[in-house]
């Protein structure tokens, strides 16, 4: 796939989380801002530090996060898709915003079992979590990403 894509990223991708792949989002960026999606945030501990899992919830629980409007070459969703793994699967959702209310992006959901020690992270905010504990974002290469 190529051309534009609005994607909902809420964890290691976010352009300012300073990771590798941030950074890989971060050149592809034609707009960003602030949005928020329904669901439950938890921490999962991998490789050098941690990411977020999304998972659905009913409640009126808020994940914050980034809206990106991205330019994507032929390749670069396959490459996502690659990075985020197995773990996750990659589906449409509303987002609301500030400006435009509720917009359609794709956003990637938890789709395993969470570890029993994956700790919820209430505020629905990563980096916020990863500030207040004083924890690392997970930076490693996956996939060959």
């Amino acid at each position: 796939m190529s051309g534009r894509l609005r994607l909902f990223v809420y964890g290691t991708l976010q352009p300012q989380a300073g990771t590798r792949m941030a950074r890989w989002i971060e050149a592809r960026l034609v707009k960003a801002e602030a949005a928020s999606v329904p669901g439950r945030l938890f921490a999962v501990q991998g490789g050098n530090g941690w990411f977020p899992a999304l998972v659905p919830a009913k409640s009126g629980a808020r994940v914050q996060g980034t809206l990106c409007e991205l330019r994507l070459a032929p390749g670069d969703l396959a490459r996502l898709d690659r990075y985020e793994g197995q773990e996750y699967r990659r589906t449409c959702l509303p987002v609301r915003t500030g400006r435009a209310g509720l917009v359609p992006a794709q956003v990637y959901l938890w789709r395993i079992a969470l570890p029993p020690e994956a700790p919820a992270i209430g505020c629905g905010d990563f980096a916020g979590w990863l500030l207040q504990t004083r924890r690392r974002a997970f930076s490693s290469p996956r996939d060959g990403t």
